[in-house]
């Protein structure tokens, strides 16, 4: 084992939006309240992120560094977060 967590990867739903599942998934990586992130906000803009992703109608990605990890958002609304 080389002691590097696997990415965590969740798919936001129409219950949940885009910005929420970041948060989520950041958060279920480091094993800490979502409260306890920066705000989304000083990494990204979160519309800007919300309109590429669900306004999008091709195939794609949006790919940002947030609370020290590599995010990567695609447009079938999969977040994927490398530990």
């Amino acid at each position: 084992m080389s002691g590097i967590s696997p990415p965590v990867i969740e798919a936001h739903d129409s219950d949940r939006s885009v910005v929420t599942t970041v948060v989520q998934a950041v958060a279920a990586t480091e094993g800490r309240p979502t409260e306890d992130l920066p705000p989304l906000g000083e990494t990204i803009n979160p519309d800007a992120l919300t309109a590429c992703i669900t306004d999008s109608n091709t195939d794609g990605h949006v790919a940002f560094d947030y609370s020290g990890h590599r995010v990567v958002v695609d447009t079938d609304g999969t977040v994927t977060v490398d530990g």
